[in-house]
């Protein structure tokens, strides 16, 4: 296994906290719009412009869990490879 350094631990753990921060965004501004949907007239939903809001809507959702799952991936490799180098991606130990 590479001998990884303290900085490239550092980048792991800000792309994965990166990652599970846009994909938790994008489900929740996902879900907050189709809500708002779901309170439009009959005849706003019929329109072309809101054709195919729920479509969108739904892959976005697919879309952001699926970046989650993958910063969720790279937290679990990164927590390996602090496991096997005994280094730690913490800069003085006590960040969160």
């Amino acid at each position: 296994m590479k001998k990884w350094t303290v900085g490239e631990l550092q980048a792991l753990r800000a792309a994965w906290r990166f990652t599970i921060g846009l994909g938790a965004l994008a489900i929740i501004v996902t879900v907050g719009l189709l809500i708002l949907f779901v309170n439009l007239s009959p005849e706003q939903k019929a329109s072309d412009v809101h054709k195919h809001d729920v479509l969108t809507g739904i892959i976005i959702l697919i879309v952001g869990a699926a970046i989650m799952v993958a910063g969720w991936k790279l937290r679990s490799y990164m927590k390996k490879c602090e496991r096997e180098t005994g280094q730690t991606s913490k800069p003085f130990g006590w960040v969160p």
